[in-house]
C-alpha cells in the first residue's frame, strides 16, 4: 500500500522543513500526507510516452449477469501507432484464484479480443494480459463483475460477538480519558490550529492513543470528521483542508505512538515493533493487534465529545483500505457516529479463501504458514474482527467506493461486507480502478459526508 505524495504537497512539506529548521523545531515532516492506500491518481491504462496498452470488458459498466459471456478487448499502440502483430500472454479466472484459462493471443493492427467466458455464481472474473515491449514486461487487468450485489459472505458470526465487544468497550472506558493537546504550530495556519491529540483507554493496562487534531480558529461549534488510516507505519499529517471549511478533523494513528517524531523513529518501528503488525496475535481474539486499535478508534468519539468547539451532535467517519474497515467497524460499535465513508475496505470476509474465492486483506487464509498449525483457532479469533460481522450491525447511512481491478482488497471480499449493510447506502464505482483513490471518489465522498454533517 505505497503512499504517493503529490508534487504540490511535497513542495509544501519541503517549505515547512525549511521554516522548521529556521525555528529550530523538530517535527514529523515525513508524516503521511494521505492515508496509505488513498493516493490520488487518474484511472488510466498503461500509458507512457511510447506505450498505450489497455484491457477492457465489452460492457461499459463492467457488470454482467451470471451466465452471460464476457469478452475482453485489448489495445496495444507503440510510439503512437497500432502494433501490426504481437504475441501476448493472458490468464483468466476468478480474482485471486488459480486461472481457469490461460494462453496466448495475437494483437493485429493494435487490437485483439479475448473470449473470457462466464461465471456460474456471483463474483469477479479477472483477465490478466502481459506483453513484452522493448525488453520490458507490461501488465494490464480487466475484472468483470457478475451480479456483485448478490455476493454472500462466508464469514460466520460468533454467538457472543455483541457481548464480547460491549464488554471490551466498557472495560476500555473504565479509566479517565486524560486527554492532552500538544500544539503543532508549523502545521497551523490563519484558519486552523493543529495539535497532537493524546488520550487513554484501558486494554490489558493503560494504553495511549494518538492523532492529529485540526480545529477551526474562529469561535463557534463545529461538526467533526474522524479519518481512519490505511495500513502503514507513518502517521497522517492532519486534514487542515476540511478544518478550514468548518470541521473539526481528527486523523488517528493506530499504533499508540506520538505523531510528531522524526522519520527515523517510524522507520525503526516499521522494522521492529510494527513489522507485519497486521498478523500479530491473530490466533486469539484478546491478543490480536486490532483489538487495541478498534478500542482506540471507538474511544476517539469520547475525545471528540470532550472538545469545547464540537457541536455535540454531528460526527462522520472516513477511511480507505484498512481505514475503510475501521470506518465501518467504529461506526458499528459507536452509535454516535452519524455517517460514514468506506473506500475499498480491507478485513472483509477473511474466510473467502477457505471457500474457493478471494478473501479480504491481509489475506490470512491465502498464507498457510499463518494458520496451518491452528486453523480452527485462527478462524474463531478472526471472526470477531471480520468487517462483515460489523457491517451487519450498521444503523446509519454510508457511502462506499472502489474499483474492480483492486488486487489488494479484492472486490469479492468488500462486496461481502457491502451486501451485509442494511442501512441506507450508496456506492460509486470506478470500474478500472486499482487500490487507489481517484479525484472523483475523493470529491464525491467528502461532498456527501460534509453536506450531511452540515445539513442533517
Amino acid at each position: 500500500m505505497k503512499v504517493l505524495i503529490k508534487k504540490k504537497l511535497k513542495a509544501i512539506l519541503i517549505l515547512a522543513l525549511v521554516i522548521a529548521g529556521l525555528a529550530g523545531v523538530q517535527q514529523s515532516l515525513y508524516a503521511q500526507a494521505t492515508t496509505a492506500g488513498i493516493d490520488v491518481e487518474d484511472p488510466k491504462s498503461t500509458v507512457t510516452k511510447s506505450i498505450d496498452f489497455s484491457v477492457t470488458p465489452d460492457k461499459s459498466d463492467w457488470i454482467y449477469k451470471v451466465g452471460e459471456q464476457a469478452t475482453f478487448n485489448i489495445k496495444l499502440f507503440v510510439d503512437g501507432k497500432p502494433v501490426e502483430s504481437a504475441d501476448l500472454s493472458y490468464m483468466i479466472g476468478p480474482e485471486k484464484m488459480v486461472p481457469t484459462k490461460k494462453g496466448r493471443v495475437t494483437v493485429k493492427d493494435g487490437y485483439a479480443k479475448l473470449e473470457g467466458g462466464t461465471m456460474g455464481e456471483p463474483g469477479f472474473l479477472r483477465c490478466d494480459v502481459r506483453v513484452n515491449v522493448k525488453g520490458k514486461i507490461y501488465k494490464e487487468l480487466a475484472t468483470a463483475a457478475f451480479e456483485p450485489e448478490k455476493i454472500k459472505p462466508t464469514a460466520v458470526t460468533p454467538a457472543d460477538f455483541d457481548q464480547y465487544w460491549a464488554a471490551a468497550i466498557k472495560n476500555s472506558k473504565s479509566i479517565p480519558l486524560d486527554s492532552k493537546l500538544t500544539p503543532i504550530p508549523e502545521r497551523s495556519n490563519d484558519l486552523v490550529d493543529v495539535y497532537q491529540a493524546e488520550y487513554h483507554l484501558f486494554n490489558n493496562g493503560v494504553q495511549k492513543f494518538y492523532g492529529v487534531l485540526s480545529v477551526p480558529k474562529k469561535e463557534g461549534k463545529y461538526p467533526a470528521i474522524i479519518r481512519f488510516p490505511g495500513a502503514g507505519w507513518l502517521p497522517l499529517s492532519g486534514d487542515q483542508n476540511n478544518a478550514a471549511k468548518g470541521f473539526i478533523t481528527l486523523d488517528l494513528y493506530i499504533h499508540g505512538r506520538p505523531v510528531i517524531k522524526d522519520k527515523s523513529y517510524y522507520t525503526d518501528l516499521q522494522a521492529n515493533e510494527l513489522k507485519s503488525y497486521q498478523y500479530i496475535g491473530a490466533s486469539n481474539r484478546d491478543s490480536f493487534y486490532y483489538k487495541n486499535v478498534i478500542l482506540g478508534c471507538v474511544r476517539s468519539v469520547d475525545f471528540i465529545y470532550s472538545l469545547p468547539k464540537f457541536d455535540g451532535k454531528h460526527i462522520g467517519g472516513w477511511g480507505s483500505s484498512q481505514g475503510g474497515a475501521l470506518s465501518i467497524i467504529t461506526t458499528s460499535l459507536e452509535k454516535r457516529i452519524n455517517y460514514f465513508v468506506a473506500l475499498c475496505p480491507a478485513m472483509c470476509d477473511f474466510t473467502g479463501y477457505l471457500n474457493n474465492r478471494a478473501g479480504g486483506w491481509p489475506h490470512f487464509f491465502a498464507k498457510p504458514e499463518l494458520y496451518q498449525d491452528n486453523k480452527e483457532q485462527v478462524m474463531k479469533a478472526l471472526s470477531y474482527y471480520d468487517v462483515v460481522n460489523f457491517a451487519k450491525r450498521i444503523q446509519v447511512p454510508g457511502f462506499f467506493s472502489w474499483g474492480f481491478n483492486d488486487e489488494t482488497t479484492p472486490p469479492t471480499s468488500f462486496y461481502s461486507a457491502y451486501n451485509s449493510v442494511k442501512s441506507p447506502k450508496q456506492v460509486f464505482i470506478v470500474p478500472s480502478g486499482i487500490h487507489k483513490i481517484y479525484p472523483p471518489q475523493r470529491e464525491k465522498t467528502y461532498s456527501w459526508l460534509t453536506n450531511n454533517l452540515r445539513n442533517n
